[in-house]
């Protein structure tokens, strides 16, 4: 019984991004890059990608395979508007903030770089907390005039109290 109400949770959450951007065409998509340590990000094959498919974004490094190191020519040539950077790795948001090289890069110009919620888990692997609230997450950051209704920390305590039992409390 659980499990399938954690797959009906699911299910509404892609839905609910589904019918809100569906209509975006390929250059309305928010252009975004995953920093990790190193120049390390994700491409083609990996779940991260899917997230951000998903969300109604575009990332920069698809046409990239899998996980492995860029180049600072190739981030500034790709120019994208949004940088994720995960909880885990928090201080490279701050790396890149101080670092003179990515000025330029237009989510740093717009200080647009965005430190994913601990309460999405590992962010990839297609595990249920990035599904049912990652996705969501990142769609909200993507496009907040199509998600304004949605209160993505209230989402995370119904998803916990649901199937934890508990509340989520931030570490």
């Amino acid at each position: 019984a659980v499990a399938k109400q954690l797959n009906d949770v699911i299910i509404e959450k892609r839905k609910i991004i589904d019918e809100r951007t569906a209509n975006l065409p390929e250059e309305g998509r928010t252009t975004l890059y995953m920093a990790n340590p190193d120049m390390n990000t994700y491409g083609a094959g990996k779940y991260t990608g899917v997230i951000m498919e998903q969300a109604g974004g575009l990332n920069v490094a698809r046409g990239a395979k899998g996980y492995g190191k860029v180049t600072m020519e190739q981030v500034l040539s790709w120019n994208p508007a949004i940088i994720i950077v995960q909880d885990r790795y928090a201080e490279v948001a701050d790396q890149i903030r101080q670092d003179p090289a990515w000025k330029t890069v237009k989510a740093v110009a717009d200080d647009k770089i965005f430190i994913t919620p601990e309460y999405v888990k590992p962010w990839g692997h297609p595990v249920p907390e990035s599904v049912a609230l990652g996705e969501l997450w990142m769609a909200k950051i993507l496009h907040p005039d199509l998600f304004q209704d949605i209160d993505i920390n209230s989402e995370a305590q119904k998803f916990y109290k649901a199937f934890y039992r508990t509340d989520y409390v931030a570490k």
